[in-house]
Protein backbone atom coordinates (compact mmCIF):
# COMPACT_ATOMS: atom_id res chain seq x y z
CA UNK A 1 0.00 0.00 0.00
CA UNK A 2 1.33 3.78 -0.49
CA UNK A 3 2.28 5.59 2.42
CA UNK A 4 -0.40 8.44 3.14
CA UNK A 5 0.47 11.87 2.92
CA UNK A 6 -1.41 14.36 4.57
CA UNK A 7 -3.74 16.75 2.96
CA UNK A 8 -1.02 19.66 3.43
CA UNK A 9 2.35 18.23 1.91
CA UNK A 10 -0.74 16.56 -0.70
CA UNK A 11 -2.11 19.99 -1.66
CA UNK A 12 1.51 21.88 -1.51
CA UNK A 13 2.89 19.79 -4.10
CA UNK A 14 0.01 20.79 -6.20
CA UNK A 15 0.30 23.87 -6.18
CA UNK A 16 3.86 24.27 -6.20
CA UNK A 17 3.97 21.93 -9.48
CA UNK A 18 1.00 24.52 -10.62
CA UNK A 19 3.02 27.59 -10.26
CA UNK A 20 5.86 25.71 -12.22
CA UNK A 21 4.31 24.87 -15.48
CA UNK A 22 2.06 27.46 -15.61
CA UNK A 23 2.86 30.81 -14.45
CA UNK A 24 4.40 32.83 -17.07
CA UNK A 25 3.95 29.93 -19.68
CA UNK A 26 3.97 31.30 -23.34
CA UNK A 27 0.65 30.11 -25.24
CA UNK A 28 0.80 31.79 -29.35
CA UNK A 29 3.55 34.29 -27.42
CA UNK A 30 1.05 35.05 -25.37
CA UNK A 31 1.11 34.79 -21.09
CA UNK A 32 -1.66 33.49 -19.73
CA UNK A 33 -2.25 33.42 -16.13
CA UNK A 34 -1.80 30.46 -13.41
CA UNK A 35 -5.56 30.54 -12.22
CA UNK A 36 -6.50 30.52 -16.16
CA UNK A 37 -4.18 27.72 -17.09
CA UNK A 38 -5.17 25.77 -14.19
CA UNK A 39 -8.62 26.08 -15.23
CA UNK A 40 -7.90 24.77 -18.86
CA UNK A 41 -6.34 22.25 -17.28
CA UNK A 42 -7.72 20.55 -14.46
CA UNK A 43 -11.22 20.91 -15.71
CA UNK A 44 -11.27 17.42 -16.87
CA UNK A 45 -8.91 16.10 -15.08
CA UNK A 46 -9.95 12.64 -14.25
CA UNK A 47 -6.33 11.68 -12.53
CA UNK A 48 -3.35 12.87 -11.70
CA UNK A 49 -0.21 10.60 -10.24
CA UNK A 50 2.83 12.58 -8.84
CA UNK A 51 4.52 9.58 -8.08
CA UNK A 52 7.42 11.09 -6.40
CA UNK A 53 6.99 9.28 -3.16
CA UNK A 54 3.39 7.52 -3.21
CA UNK A 55 0.18 6.89 -5.44
CA UNK A 56 -1.86 9.29 -4.13
CA UNK A 57 -3.97 10.98 -6.80
CA UNK A 58 -3.70 14.84 -6.58
CA UNK A 59 -6.95 15.49 -9.24
CA UNK A 60 -9.59 15.09 -6.31
CA UNK A 61 -11.50 12.38 -7.93
CA UNK A 62 -10.12 10.48 -5.20
CA UNK A 63 -8.36 7.80 -7.70
CA UNK A 64 -5.43 6.72 -5.19
CA UNK A 65 -3.21 4.12 -6.40
CA UNK A 66 -1.97 0.51 -4.71
CA UNK A 67 1.73 0.31 -5.01
CA UNK A 68 2.88 -3.52 -5.63
CA UNK A 69 6.53 -4.59 -5.28
CA UNK A 70 8.03 -1.64 -3.98
CA UNK A 71 10.22 -1.32 -1.24
CA UNK A 72 10.39 1.01 1.37
CA UNK A 73 13.44 3.07 2.16
CA UNK A 74 13.81 5.28 4.46
CA UNK A 75 10.12 5.10 5.29
CA UNK A 76 8.93 5.89 1.30
CA UNK A 77 7.41 3.41 -0.78
CA UNK A 78 8.37 5.00 -3.90
CA UNK A 79 11.62 6.81 -4.63
CA UNK A 80 11.23 9.26 -7.57
CA UNK A 81 9.18 7.24 -9.65
CA UNK A 82 11.34 4.29 -10.12
CA UNK A 83 10.04 0.62 -11.26
CA UNK A 84 12.30 -2.01 -11.72
CA UNK A 85 10.78 -3.79 -14.61
CA UNK A 86 10.26 -6.99 -12.59
CA UNK A 87 7.26 -6.21 -9.86
CA UNK A 88 6.69 -3.03 -9.70
CA UNK A 89 3.56 -1.64 -10.63
CA UNK A 90 0.52 1.06 -9.83
CA UNK A 91 -2.75 0.18 -9.40
CA UNK A 92 -5.55 2.08 -9.69
CA UNK A 93 -9.41 0.56 -8.83
CA UNK A 94 -11.86 0.48 -11.70
CA UNK A 95 -14.38 3.19 -11.08
CA UNK A 96 -17.05 4.52 -13.65
CA UNK A 97 -14.90 8.04 -13.20
CA UNK A 98 -11.88 6.01 -15.57
CA UNK A 99 -14.71 4.45 -17.97
CA UNK A 100 -13.15 6.30 -21.29
CA UNK A 101 -16.16 4.95 -23.67
CA UNK A 102 -15.48 6.54 -27.52
CA UNK A 103 -14.74 9.65 -25.87
CA UNK A 104 -11.51 11.28 -26.60
CA UNK A 105 -9.23 11.57 -23.47
CA UNK A 106 -5.01 12.16 -23.18
CA UNK A 107 -2.68 10.96 -21.34
CA UNK A 108 0.31 13.02 -20.33
CA UNK A 109 3.34 11.70 -18.54
CA UNK A 110 7.19 11.96 -17.89
CA UNK A 111 9.47 8.97 -18.69
CA UNK A 112 12.61 7.39 -18.15
CA UNK A 113 13.63 3.94 -19.70
CA UNK A 114 16.01 2.17 -19.06
CA UNK A 115 18.31 0.70 -21.42
CA UNK A 116 16.91 -1.62 -23.42
CA UNK A 117 19.49 -3.61 -24.05
CA UNK A 118 19.21 -5.19 -20.49
CA UNK A 119 15.57 -5.52 -20.10
CA UNK A 120 12.50 -4.89 -22.43
CA UNK A 121 11.15 -1.33 -21.01
CA UNK A 122 7.79 -1.75 -21.36
CA UNK A 123 4.35 -0.67 -20.62
CA UNK A 124 3.81 2.93 -19.14
CA UNK A 125 0.14 3.08 -18.18
CA UNK A 126 -2.62 0.88 -19.60
CA UNK A 127 -6.27 -0.08 -19.07
CA UNK A 128 -6.68 -2.54 -20.83
CA UNK A 129 -8.59 -5.99 -20.62
CA UNK A 130 -6.90 -8.57 -22.21
CA UNK A 131 -9.91 -11.15 -22.38
CA UNK A 132 -11.83 -8.79 -24.57
CA UNK A 133 -8.93 -7.05 -26.30
CA UNK A 134 -10.34 -3.69 -25.11
CA UNK A 135 -8.95 -0.77 -24.15
CA UNK A 136 -5.88 1.20 -23.97
CA UNK A 137 -2.36 0.86 -23.81
CA UNK A 138 1.28 3.00 -23.94
CA UNK A 139 4.74 1.09 -23.65
CA UNK A 140 8.23 1.80 -24.49
CA UNK A 141 9.79 -1.08 -26.49
CA UNK A 142 12.39 -2.14 -29.20
CA UNK A 143 11.94 -4.30 -32.76
CA UNK A 144 12.87 -7.96 -32.18
CA UNK A 145 12.33 -9.75 -36.30
CA UNK A 146 12.42 -13.76 -36.20
CA UNK A 147 15.54 -14.92 -34.09
CA UNK A 148 16.86 -11.50 -33.00
CA UNK A 149 16.40 -10.07 -29.50
CA UNK A 150 14.68 -6.61 -29.15
CA UNK A 151 17.85 -4.70 -29.64
CA UNK A 152 18.52 -1.16 -28.18
CA UNK A 153 16.53 1.60 -29.74
CA UNK A 154 13.58 2.44 -27.49
CA UNK A 155 10.41 3.42 -29.80
CA UNK A 156 7.26 4.64 -28.38
CA UNK A 157 3.69 2.91 -29.44
CA UNK A 158 -0.02 4.24 -28.22
CA UNK A 159 -3.31 2.04 -29.26
CA UNK A 160 -6.43 1.46 -28.83
CA UNK A 161 -8.71 -1.54 -29.35
CA UNK A 162 -12.22 -2.83 -28.76
CA UNK A 163 -11.61 -7.00 -30.17
CA UNK A 164 -10.78 -5.98 -33.63
CA UNK A 165 -9.52 -8.08 -36.69
CA UNK A 166 -7.97 -5.70 -39.30
CA UNK A 167 -7.41 -6.31 -42.73
CA UNK A 168 -4.14 -7.22 -44.46
CA UNK A 169 -2.50 -5.23 -46.79
CA UNK A 170 -0.19 -6.22 -49.82
CA UNK A 171 3.12 -4.02 -48.84
CA UNK A 172 5.23 -5.28 -51.51
CA UNK A 173 8.60 -7.12 -52.49
CA UNK A 174 11.62 -5.91 -51.33
CA UNK A 175 14.14 -8.44 -53.49
CA UNK A 176 12.19 -8.65 -57.11
CA UNK A 177 13.57 -12.33 -57.44
CA UNK A 178 13.66 -13.76 -54.35
CA UNK A 179 11.42 -16.00 -52.49
CA UNK A 180 12.79 -15.04 -48.80
CA UNK A 181 12.69 -12.21 -46.80
CA UNK A 182 14.86 -13.11 -43.65
CA UNK A 183 13.80 -13.37 -40.02
CA UNK A 184 15.11 -9.51 -40.11
CA UNK A 185 11.81 -7.07 -39.81
CA UNK A 186 13.63 -4.37 -37.88
CA UNK A 187 12.75 -0.53 -36.69
CA UNK A 188 15.82 2.03 -37.25
CA UNK A 189 15.56 5.27 -36.94
CA UNK A 190 11.88 6.05 -38.00
CA UNK A 191 12.46 3.55 -40.62
CA UNK A 192 11.76 -0.07 -41.03
CA UNK A 193 14.32 -2.51 -42.72
CA UNK A 194 13.90 -6.05 -44.23
CA UNK A 195 16.73 -8.45 -45.56
CA UNK A 196 16.59 -10.96 -48.08
CA UNK A 197 18.05 -14.56 -48.67
CA UNK A 198 19.26 -16.20 -52.05
CA UNK A 199 18.47 -14.58 -55.52
CA UNK A 200 17.81 -15.70 -59.02
CA UNK A 201 21.15 -14.18 -59.63
CA UNK A 202 24.63 -13.66 -57.04
CA UNK A 203 24.15 -9.55 -57.54
CA UNK A 204 20.80 -9.17 -55.48
CA UNK A 205 22.09 -11.82 -52.79
CA UNK A 206 23.00 -10.08 -49.72
CA UNK A 207 20.07 -7.53 -49.94
CA UNK A 208 18.68 -5.11 -46.98
CA UNK A 209 16.01 -3.16 -48.25
CA UNK A 210 14.43 -0.28 -46.10
CA UNK A 211 10.49 0.51 -46.55
CA UNK A 212 9.34 3.45 -48.35
CA UNK A 213 5.14 2.81 -47.98
CA UNK A 214 2.80 1.21 -50.77
CA UNK A 215 4.69 -1.27 -51.74
CA UNK A 216 7.86 0.36 -52.44
CA UNK A 217 11.85 -0.92 -50.86
CA UNK A 218 14.60 1.39 -51.60
CA UNK A 219 17.53 -0.91 -51.96
CA UNK A 220 20.27 -0.31 -48.93
CA UNK A 221 23.00 -2.21 -51.12
CA UNK A 222 24.75 -5.13 -51.18
CA UNK A 223 26.05 -6.29 -47.77
CA UNK A 224 29.51 -7.19 -48.12
CA UNK A 225 31.60 -8.73 -50.95
CA UNK A 226 32.10 -12.26 -49.63
CA UNK A 227 30.12 -14.77 -51.11
CA UNK A 228 27.38 -15.30 -48.62
CA UNK A 229 23.47 -15.58 -50.15
CA UNK A 230 21.84 -13.42 -47.68
CA UNK A 231 21.61 -11.33 -44.78
CA UNK A 232 19.55 -13.06 -41.84
CA UNK A 233 19.70 -11.67 -38.52
CA UNK A 234 19.13 -7.47 -38.23
CA UNK A 235 19.69 -5.91 -34.70
CA UNK A 236 20.08 -1.97 -33.34
CA UNK A 237 22.67 -2.06 -31.12
CA UNK A 238 24.29 1.19 -29.91
CA UNK A 239 22.73 3.29 -32.23
CA UNK A 240 23.76 2.01 -35.55
CA UNK A 241 21.97 -1.20 -37.94
CA UNK A 242 24.16 -4.32 -37.67
CA UNK A 243 23.37 -7.41 -40.31
CA UNK A 244 24.61 -10.46 -40.19
CA UNK A 245 25.09 -12.69 -43.46
CA UNK A 246 24.36 -16.30 -43.81
CA UNK A 247 23.32 -18.97 -45.75
CA UNK A 248 19.98 -20.33 -44.31
CA UNK A 249 19.20 -23.81 -46.84
CA UNK A 250 20.32 -25.98 -44.74
CA UNK A 251 19.45 -29.15 -47.35
CA UNK A 252 22.56 -27.17 -49.55
CA UNK A 253 24.80 -25.05 -47.30
CA UNK A 254 27.24 -28.26 -46.53
CA UNK A 255 28.23 -28.31 -50.17
CA UNK A 256 27.88 -25.06 -50.88
CA UNK A 257 30.38 -22.83 -52.84
CA UNK A 258 29.97 -19.86 -50.05
CA UNK A 259 31.90 -17.96 -47.73
CA UNK A 260 32.11 -18.01 -43.86
CA UNK A 261 29.28 -15.30 -42.23
CA UNK A 262 30.46 -11.87 -41.42
CA UNK A 263 28.63 -9.03 -39.64
CA UNK A 264 28.42 -5.45 -41.01
CA UNK A 265 27.44 -2.30 -39.93
CA UNK A 266 24.96 0.06 -41.75
CA UNK A 267 26.94 3.34 -42.52
CA UNK A 268 24.19 4.86 -44.91
CA UNK A 269 23.17 4.54 -48.21
CA UNK A 270 24.26 1.58 -49.89
CA UNK A 271 27.30 1.40 -47.60
CA UNK A 272 28.33 -1.42 -44.95
CA UNK A 273 31.26 -1.21 -43.20
CA UNK A 274 33.28 -4.79 -42.00
CA UNK A 275 32.91 -5.81 -38.57
CA UNK A 276 34.51 -9.49 -38.51
CA UNK A 277 34.03 -13.02 -38.85
CA UNK A 278 32.21 -14.53 -35.38
CA UNK A 279 33.59 -18.10 -35.65
CA UNK A 280 33.52 -20.09 -38.22
CA UNK A 281 30.34 -20.14 -39.65
CA UNK A 282 28.33 -20.49 -42.79
CA UNK A 283 25.10 -19.44 -40.98
CA UNK A 284 24.77 -16.57 -38.14
CA UNK A 285 21.22 -16.90 -36.60
CA UNK A 286 20.28 -14.27 -34.18
CA UNK A 287 21.78 -11.42 -32.59
CA UNK A 288 21.29 -9.50 -29.32
CA UNK A 289 22.58 -6.16 -28.26
CA UNK A 290 22.89 -6.97 -24.24
CA UNK A 291 25.16 -4.81 -21.82
CA UNK A 292 26.26 -2.74 -23.88
CA UNK A 293 28.31 -5.56 -26.21
CA UNK A 294 26.55 -7.16 -29.73
CA UNK A 295 25.91 -11.23 -29.77
CA UNK A 296 25.61 -12.98 -32.16
CA UNK A 297 25.39 -17.58 -32.54
CA UNK A 298 25.99 -19.67 -35.13
CA UNK A 299 26.34 -22.88 -37.04
CA UNK A 300 29.55 -23.51 -35.14
CA UNK A 301 27.45 -23.77 -31.95
CA UNK A 302 29.27 -20.75 -30.51
CA UNK A 303 27.59 -17.97 -28.91
CA UNK A 304 30.31 -14.92 -29.95
CA UNK A 305 30.89 -11.36 -28.18
CA UNK A 306 31.89 -8.51 -30.20
CA UNK A 307 35.56 -6.56 -29.25
CA UNK A 308 35.33 -4.23 -31.53
CA UNK A 309 38.03 -3.49 -34.86
CA UNK A 310 36.85 -6.79 -36.08
CA UNK A 311 37.64 -8.64 -33.49
CA UNK A 312 35.31 -11.38 -31.72
CA UNK A 313 35.32 -13.38 -28.69
CA UNK A 314 33.46 -16.56 -27.73
CA UNK A 315 31.11 -16.39 -24.91
CA UNK A 316 29.86 -20.24 -24.95
CA UNK A 317 30.13 -22.86 -27.30
CA UNK A 318 26.46 -25.02 -27.20
CA UNK A 319 26.35 -28.25 -27.86
CA UNK A 320 24.15 -27.79 -30.66
CA UNK A 321 22.94 -25.24 -33.05
CA UNK A 322 21.11 -21.85 -30.95
CA UNK A 323 19.10 -19.85 -33.40
CA UNK A 324 16.87 -17.38 -31.15
CA UNK A 325 18.42 -14.68 -28.68
CA UNK A 326 16.55 -12.73 -26.27
CA UNK A 327 16.84 -10.10 -23.84
CA UNK A 328 14.67 -10.87 -20.37
CA UNK A 329 14.28 -9.58 -17.18
CA UNK A 330 18.55 -8.65 -17.37
CA UNK A 331 19.02 -12.12 -18.41
CA UNK A 332 20.17 -13.00 -22.32
CA UNK A 333 18.25 -16.08 -23.46
CA UNK A 334 19.00 -18.49 -26.33
CA UNK A 335 17.52 -21.51 -27.85
CA UNK A 336 19.48 -24.71 -28.02
CA UNK A 337 17.99 -27.55 -30.13
CA UNK A 338 17.98 -31.10 -29.09
CA UNK A 339 20.35 -33.98 -30.83
CA UNK A 340 20.58 -37.43 -30.60
CA UNK A 341 23.86 -39.14 -29.48
CA UNK A 342 24.40 -42.89 -29.66
CA UNK A 343 20.66 -43.01 -30.03
CA UNK A 344 20.05 -40.99 -27.22
CA UNK A 345 17.08 -38.07 -27.51
CA UNK A 346 17.99 -35.08 -25.65
CA UNK A 347 15.87 -32.36 -25.75
CA UNK A 348 15.48 -28.87 -27.08
CA UNK A 349 16.76 -26.37 -23.82
CA UNK A 350 17.00 -22.76 -22.62
CA UNK A 351 20.04 -21.27 -21.60
CA UNK A 352 20.74 -17.92 -19.51
CA UNK A 353 23.11 -15.36 -19.44
CA UNK A 354 23.82 -12.89 -16.79
CA UNK A 355 26.82 -11.11 -17.52
CA UNK A 356 28.72 -13.73 -15.71
CA UNK A 357 27.83 -16.95 -16.54
CA UNK A 358 25.50 -19.19 -18.62
CA UNK A 359 22.86 -21.13 -16.83
CA UNK A 360 19.89 -23.49 -18.10
CA UNK A 361 16.47 -22.39 -17.76
CA UNK A 362 15.14 -25.75 -18.64
CA UNK A 363 13.44 -27.57 -21.23
CA UNK A 364 10.23 -25.58 -22.18
CA UNK A 365 8.22 -28.63 -23.07
CA UNK A 366 5.98 -31.42 -21.90
CA UNK A 367 7.84 -34.83 -20.36
CA UNK A 368 6.19 -37.12 -23.55
CA UNK A 369 6.67 -34.42 -26.34
CA UNK A 370 9.49 -35.00 -28.64
CA UNK A 371 9.74 -31.26 -29.56
CA UNK A 372 13.82 -30.79 -29.82
CA UNK A 373 13.84 -27.45 -31.55
CA UNK A 374 13.81 -23.74 -30.03
CA UNK A 375 12.53 -20.73 -32.49
CA UNK A 376 11.17 -17.75 -31.01
CA UNK A 377 11.54 -16.21 -27.88
CA UNK A 378 9.89 -13.27 -26.38
CA UNK A 379 8.50 -11.49 -23.96
CA UNK A 380 4.59 -10.82 -23.00
CA UNK A 381 2.75 -10.23 -19.77
CA UNK A 382 6.15 -10.38 -18.13
CA UNK A 383 7.22 -13.66 -19.44
CA UNK A 384 9.83 -14.93 -21.16
CA UNK A 385 7.63 -17.00 -24.52
CA UNK A 386 9.03 -20.30 -26.34
CA UNK A 387 7.88 -21.67 -29.52
CA UNK A 388 8.90 -25.04 -30.33
CA UNK A 389 9.28 -27.59 -33.24
CA UNK A 390 8.11 -29.82 -34.56
CA UNK A 391 4.55 -29.41 -33.25
CA UNK A 392 4.53 -25.84 -33.05
CA UNK A 393 3.48 -25.20 -29.81
CA UNK A 394 4.30 -22.61 -27.17
CA UNK A 395 5.62 -21.80 -23.79
CA UNK A 396 6.11 -19.44 -21.09
CA UNK A 397 8.52 -19.34 -18.35
CA UNK A 398 7.28 -19.16 -14.57
CA UNK A 399 8.57 -17.34 -11.89
CA UNK A 400 9.41 -20.89 -10.27
CA UNK A 401 11.21 -21.68 -13.04
CA UNK A 402 8.90 -23.98 -14.70
CA UNK A 403 7.56 -23.78 -18.03
CA UNK A 404 3.93 -23.76 -18.64
CA UNK A 405 2.17 -24.83 -21.82
CA UNK A 406 0.14 -21.99 -23.79
CA UNK A 407 -1.40 -24.37 -26.77
CA UNK A 408 -0.35 -25.07 -29.98
CA UNK A 409 -0.60 -23.08 -33.32
CA UNK A 410 -2.91 -24.87 -35.08
CA UNK A 411 -1.23 -27.47 -36.85
CA UNK A 412 1.81 -25.99 -37.80
CA UNK A 413 5.24 -27.91 -36.98
CA UNK A 414 7.02 -24.33 -35.92
CA UNK A 415 6.53 -20.76 -34.96
CA UNK A 416 9.32 -18.45 -36.22
CA UNK A 417 8.25 -15.02 -34.62
CA UNK A 418 6.43 -13.64 -31.30
CA UNK A 419 5.70 -10.32 -31.49
CA UNK A 420 3.12 -7.90 -29.30
CA UNK A 421 1.39 -5.36 -30.94
CA UNK A 422 -1.49 -3.06 -29.81
CA UNK A 423 -1.78 -5.52 -26.40
CA UNK A 424 -2.04 -8.86 -27.94
CA UNK A 425 0.71 -11.51 -28.45
CA UNK A 426 0.89 -12.87 -32.42
CA UNK A 427 2.73 -15.76 -33.62
CA UNK A 428 3.79 -17.03 -37.33
CA UNK A 429 4.09 -20.41 -38.61
CA UNK A 430 5.16 -22.78 -41.00
CA UNK A 431 4.36 -24.87 -43.07
CA UNK A 432 1.51 -22.44 -44.46
CA UNK A 433 2.93 -19.28 -43.83
CA UNK A 434 -0.45 -18.41 -41.12
CA UNK A 435 -0.35 -15.35 -38.63
CA UNK A 436 -2.21 -16.71 -34.97
CA UNK A 437 -3.60 -14.31 -32.26
CA UNK A 438 -3.42 -15.67 -28.62
CA UNK A 439 -6.48 -15.48 -27.02
CA UNK A 440 -5.35 -16.90 -23.57
CA UNK A 441 -4.95 -20.08 -21.73
CA UNK A 442 -4.16 -22.37 -24.84
CA UNK A 443 -6.25 -20.62 -27.28
CA UNK A 444 -4.89 -19.09 -31.00
CA UNK A 445 -6.89 -17.83 -33.74
CA UNK A 446 -6.38 -18.15 -36.90
CA UNK A 447 -5.93 -14.79 -38.27
CA UNK A 448 -4.47 -15.26 -42.48
CA UNK A 449 -3.02 -18.29 -44.17
CA UNK A 450 -0.78 -16.64 -46.98
CA UNK A 451 0.55 -19.89 -48.08
CA UNK A 452 -1.26 -23.09 -49.96
CA UNK A 453 -2.96 -25.46 -47.37
CA UNK A 454 -2.25 -28.90 -50.23
CA UNK A 455 1.84 -28.50 -50.65
CA UNK A 456 3.06 -32.19 -49.57
CA UNK A 457 6.30 -31.21 -50.97
CA UNK A 458 7.90 -29.26 -47.90
CA UNK A 459 10.32 -27.22 -50.11
CA UNK A 460 6.63 -26.03 -51.27
CA UNK A 461 5.66 -24.87 -47.79
CA UNK A 462 6.08 -21.39 -46.52
CA UNK A 463 6.49 -19.49 -43.34
CA UNK A 464 6.30 -16.71 -41.56
CA UNK A 465 9.71 -15.92 -40.89
CA UNK A 466 9.43 -12.59 -38.79
CA UNK A 467 6.95 -9.94 -37.11
CA UNK A 468 7.46 -6.49 -36.08
CA UNK A 469 4.86 -3.01 -35.47
CA UNK A 470 5.99 -0.55 -37.62
CA UNK A 471 4.01 2.81 -37.63
CA UNK A 472 1.07 1.74 -35.90
CA UNK A 473 0.64 -1.26 -38.63
CA UNK A 474 1.58 -5.36 -37.50
CA UNK A 475 4.18 -6.26 -40.36
CA UNK A 476 4.58 -10.11 -41.16
CA UNK A 477 7.49 -11.07 -43.76
CA UNK A 478 7.38 -14.52 -45.81
CA UNK A 479 9.43 -16.75 -47.38
CA UNK A 480 9.56 -20.63 -48.68
CA UNK A 481 11.10 -23.42 -46.55
CA UNK A 482 14.68 -23.77 -47.07
CA UNK A 483 14.93 -20.40 -48.63
CA UNK A 484 16.77 -20.97 -52.04
CA UNK A 485 14.91 -19.87 -54.79
CA UNK A 486 15.46 -23.10 -56.50
CA UNK A 487 12.81 -24.70 -54.39
CA UNK A 488 9.93 -22.27 -54.36
CA UNK A 489 9.08 -19.02 -56.80
CA UNK A 490 8.78 -15.54 -55.51
CA UNK A 491 5.08 -15.27 -55.35
CA UNK A 492 3.38 -14.52 -52.21
CA UNK A 493 6.64 -15.90 -50.74
CA UNK A 494 9.38 -13.17 -50.67
CA UNK A 495 6.83 -10.31 -49.90
CA UNK A 496 5.56 -7.89 -47.14
CA UNK A 497 1.94 -7.68 -45.25
CA UNK A 498 0.81 -5.50 -43.01
CA UNK A 499 -2.45 -4.93 -41.24
CA UNK A 500 -3.68 -2.86 -38.15
CA UNK A 501 -5.85 -3.86 -34.50
CA UNK A 502 -7.83 -1.31 -33.60
CA UNK A 503 -5.97 2.06 -33.81
CA UNK A 504 -1.94 2.99 -33.08
CA UNK A 505 0.27 5.37 -33.43
CA UNK A 506 3.71 4.87 -33.00
CA UNK A 507 7.24 7.09 -32.39
CA UNK A 508 9.79 4.74 -34.50
CA UNK A 509 12.63 6.44 -32.89
CA UNK A 510 15.28 6.27 -29.94
CA UNK A 511 13.31 7.92 -27.07
CA UNK A 512 16.99 8.12 -25.22
CA UNK A 513 17.36 7.45 -21.86
CA UNK A 514 16.89 11.16 -20.71
CA UNK A 515 13.53 12.32 -19.34
CA UNK A 516 11.13 12.72 -21.96
CA UNK A 517 7.75 14.18 -21.93
CA UNK A 518 5.16 11.92 -23.87
CA UNK A 519 1.19 13.12 -24.61
CA UNK A 520 -0.49 10.91 -26.01
CA UNK A 521 -4.11 11.74 -27.56
CA UNK A 522 -7.52 10.22 -28.46
CA UNK A 523 -9.35 12.85 -30.92
CA UNK A 524 -11.86 12.30 -32.66
CA UNK A 525 -10.84 9.40 -35.41
CA UNK A 526 -7.56 9.91 -34.70
CA UNK A 527 -4.53 9.27 -32.23
CA UNK A 528 -1.48 12.01 -31.65
CA UNK A 529 1.62 11.39 -30.17
CA UNK A 530 3.55 14.54 -28.88
CA UNK A 531 7.29 14.17 -27.76
CA UNK A 532 8.62 16.83 -25.56
CA UNK A 533 5.58 19.31 -26.64
CA UNK A 534 5.99 18.70 -30.62
CA UNK A 535 3.75 16.39 -32.55
CA UNK A 536 5.89 13.17 -33.21
CA UNK A 537 2.83 11.32 -35.53
CA UNK A 538 -0.79 11.24 -36.13
CA UNK A 539 -2.33 7.90 -36.51
CA UNK A 540 -4.43 7.23 -40.28
CA UNK A 541 -8.39 8.31 -39.41
CA UNK A 542 -10.23 5.22 -37.87
CA UNK A 543 -13.57 4.05 -39.82
CA UNK A 544 -14.57 2.90 -36.17
CA UNK A 545 -15.51 4.26 -33.62
CA UNK A 546 -13.99 1.88 -30.34
CA UNK A 547 -15.65 1.82 -26.97
CA UNK A 548 -13.09 1.28 -25.16
CA UNK A 549 -15.42 0.02 -21.50
CA UNK A 550 -13.89 -2.21 -19.57
CA UNK A 551 -14.00 -3.18 -15.88
CA UNK A 552 -10.05 -3.85 -15.34
CA UNK A 553 -8.17 -1.20 -13.03
CA UNK A 554 -6.20 1.33 -14.81
CA UNK A 555 -2.43 0.44 -14.24
CA UNK A 556 0.77 2.31 -14.07
CA UNK A 557 4.40 0.33 -15.00
CA UNK A 558 2.36 -2.36 -16.27
CA UNK A 559 0.13 -3.86 -19.06
CA UNK A 560 0.15 -6.68 -21.95
CA UNK A 561 3.89 -6.62 -22.87
CA UNK A 562 6.00 -6.34 -19.60
CA UNK A 563 6.60 -4.34 -16.11
CA UNK A 564 8.41 -0.96 -16.97
CA UNK A 565 12.03 -0.70 -16.33
CA UNK A 566 13.08 2.74 -15.73
CA UNK A 567 11.21 6.24 -14.00
CA UNK A 568 7.44 7.60 -14.62
CA UNK A 569 6.06 10.80 -12.98
CA UNK A 570 3.89 13.34 -13.56
CA UNK A 571 0.91 10.65 -14.75
CA UNK A 572 -1.94 12.63 -15.97
CA UNK A 573 -5.27 11.22 -17.52
CA UNK A 574 -8.17 13.71 -19.35
CA UNK A 575 -11.39 13.22 -20.37
CA UNK A 576 -10.57 15.27 -23.04
CA UNK A 577 -8.24 16.18 -26.41
CA UNK A 578 -5.63 18.89 -24.96
CA UNK A 579 -4.09 20.72 -28.24
CA UNK A 580 -0.93 21.50 -28.95
CA UNK A 581 0.17 24.38 -27.22
CA UNK A 582 -1.41 21.88 -23.74
CA UNK A 583 1.33 19.69 -24.73
CA UNK A 584 4.25 21.92 -24.78
CA UNK A 585 2.84 23.50 -21.56
CA UNK A 586 2.71 20.23 -19.75
CA UNK A 587 6.67 19.53 -21.30
CA UNK A 588 7.76 22.69 -19.76
CA UNK A 589 9.24 21.59 -16.59
CA UNK A 590 11.60 18.35 -16.59
CA UNK A 591 11.70 16.61 -13.45
CA UNK A 592 15.05 16.14 -11.53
Amino acid sequence: MSKEKGPSSHLSYSRREALQVFVGAAVGGTLISEGSARAAFEQKLLGHWALIEDARDSSGNGHHGVLHGFAAPNGSAIVNGRFDGRSNYVEIPHSPSLILRKSDFTIAVWVKSGEAATDVVGDVISKWDATSRTGFTLCIKGSSGGYNSHGSQRSLQFGIDQASTGTWTDCGRPNPTSSYVSNSLTVFDGNLYAATSDAQTEKNWRRVYRYAGGQEWMDCGQVGDRKARGVGPLVVHDGSLFAATWNYDWTRVSKDDVDLSRVYRYVGGSEWEDCGQPGNCKRLFGMASYRGQLFVVGDDFGCWVYNGDRSWSLSRKFRSLVHPMAVHDGILYVGEFGDRVDGVFRKAEVFSFDGQKWSSAGNPMAPDDREDQIHALHTYQGQLHATTWPKGKVWALESDGHWAARGRLGESTESNALHVYNGTLYAGTIPRGEVYRFDGGANWTLLRRFCPDDAADPKHWGRVTSLTSFGGRLFASLGSYTSSILDAPPDLRGRVFSFEAGQSVAHDRDIGSNWSHVTAVRRGERLELYIDGQLSSTSSASSTSFDLTNESPLRIGLGPSAHFFGNIRDVRLYGEALDASAARQLAMVRPT
